[in-house]
């Protein structure tokens, strides 16, 4: 029995000491919060828990460092302003008091079960001089004052041309300027302007309602499109082109016709079609080729090329776009390379360096063939000119006759007037300088193997480019 008393003694004891180191801790901790503030307390996003008004105060700024207000325009676009260009700044400390002053720490232990989160909001000064100056000299803030006259009009742009009003977005200068100033001293970030009364609408005159009338003409005339394709390049027409196609008079007026329609300058259209030709044309043209030797050589002229017809893409596009006929457009070409576009020499060509004397066959990019050959006598001014050709005819057995001589050959491929890719039996050797003295009349000669398996896979029409 006593020892069940003194067991009994014991666990009271360590209860009441318990108890006692319990509440020494709370009331430690209350008393430690009484200059801080109490555990689990959030403000605006930081813990607070332990720190002084001044602490949360740094912390809070530090978050809003670098202050930037944007303003959102009726139209949708901003504009920037940075809270240091009016010494803009922003104070807890009164909040943070406030705030204090309604904690007891004797009652921190209720934020065990539950969180303490509060926000909230700065106290807020400016140089209100400097803020209405920096407003003033905002682009949107001068242009559109209600002072400024409201105007339609029809105006040229990079994509063709676009009509202006602002007949409803005249901004309210008085009204939008107390809004802005009214929300950056509420701290607020974003201030959107389109909330029906920072704008104001202003009532169509008659010219106004011409001119629209009119916009609407210029806008069904330009809204045509053709994309032309070259190859794997491709040209767009569309509204930044059509709209040069309009006809205005001697002060750029649209000119109407009885109808009172606008009217199509065809000679614009012709000159959009030439600009064509002047960028894709390459029939006697300069070109740049990358050599086998190495280098990049430059060939002036030669029959080798694309050629727009000018005539029939003019009549096309006249005849599209009055019928209003969108289209994809592959153009005629009064003559056409083996390929369209810049580059239309390919991956299938012959080459033909009168230099190192030597003739290689590319096909698909790939060097099937490399010979050497004689190309024209230099000695006898016969050189073998310099030309971007093609092969335009493929015979066997064929006698060649000029001026003196009558040559047979088995393989014939003429690719510039007379002059033409031939085997050369007669020869026993090719290659080297044999050409400067001892050249053909022009031609190629080839050796006879060479030329056999040269023959046999070339096609009429592949380019040849001819070089020293």
């Amino acid at each position: 029995m006593t020892n069940h008393k003194s067991f009994f003694k014991k666990i009271i004891i360590c209860f009441v000491s318990l108890i006692v180191t319990a509440s020494a801790v709370y009331f430690f901790l209350a008393y430690y919060y009484k200059d801080s503030f109490s555990f689990g307390t959030w403000i605006n996003g930081v813990y607070c828990t332990g720190k002084t008004i001044e602490e949360i105060n740094q912390e809070l700024l530090l978050e809003r460092e670098n202050k930037i207000f944007t303003i959102v325009l009726k139209n949708g676009s901003t504009e920037l302003l940075d809270a240091d260009s009016f010494q803009y700044k922003e104070d807890y400390t009164k909040a943070l008091q406030e705030e204090m002053k309604s904690q007891n720490p004797i009652f921190w232990g209720r934020n065990l079960f539950h969180t303490n989160s509060k926000i909230l909001l700065p106290e807020v000064t400016c140089d209100m001089e400097r803020l209405k100056s920096v407003l003033d000299h905002k682009d949107f803030m001068k242009v559109n004052q209600h002072i400024s006259s409201p105007k339609v009009k029809i105006m040229e742009s990079d994509s063709g041309f676009t009509l202006f009003d602002n007949t409803e977005s005249i901004l309210n200068y008085e009204y939008a300027t107390a809004k802005i100033i009214t929300s950056i001293l509420a701290g607020e970030n974003k201030i959107v302007l389109d909330d029906g009364l920072s704008y104001e609408k202003i009532k169509m005159t008659s010219d106004m309602q011409k001119t629209y009338q009119l916009w609407e003409k210029v806008r069904e005339f330009q809204d045509f499109r053709v994309r032309y394709l070259f190859g794997d390049t491709e040209e767009i027409l569309d509204s930044a082109v059509v709209a040069d196609w309009i006809t205005v008079d001697e002060n750029g007026a649209f000119v109407l016709d009885e109808n009172g329609d606008l009217i199509l300058n065809q000679e614009m259209v012709a000159e959009y079609v030439a600009s064509l030709a002047s960028e894709y044309d390459t029939l006697g043209g300069t070109r740049v080729f990358q050599a086998t030797r190495g280098e990049m050589v430059t060939i002036e002229g030669g029959t080798y090329g694309n050629q727009l017809n000018q005539k029939a893409e003019t009549d096309y596009l006249i005849n599209a776009f009055l019928q209003n006929n969108d289209a994809d457009r592959i153009p005629e070409y009064t003559k056409s390379a083996k390929k369209q576009g810049s580059d239309d020499v390919g991956d299938t060509y012959i080459e033909i360096d009168m230099t190192s004397q030597t003739l290689y066959y590319y096909e698909k990019n790939e060097l099937i063939l490399t010979t050497p050959v004689v190309t024209g006598n230099l000695k006898y001014g016969r050189e073998t000119p310099e030309r971007a050709c093609y092969v335009y005819a493929k015979q066997k057995n064929r006698i060649l006759r000029g001026p003196g001589y009558a040559a047979h050959v088995n393989f014939w491929m003429p690719v510039n007037g007379n002059i033409g890719i031939h085997d050369a039996k007669w020869r026993d050797e090719f290659g080297g300088e044999i050409y400067k003295t001892d050249g053909s009349h022009g031609c190629i000669n080839t050796p006879y193997d060479a030329m056999k398996q040269l023959y046999d896979m070339v096609e009429i029409g592949t380019p040849v480019i001819m070089y020293y």
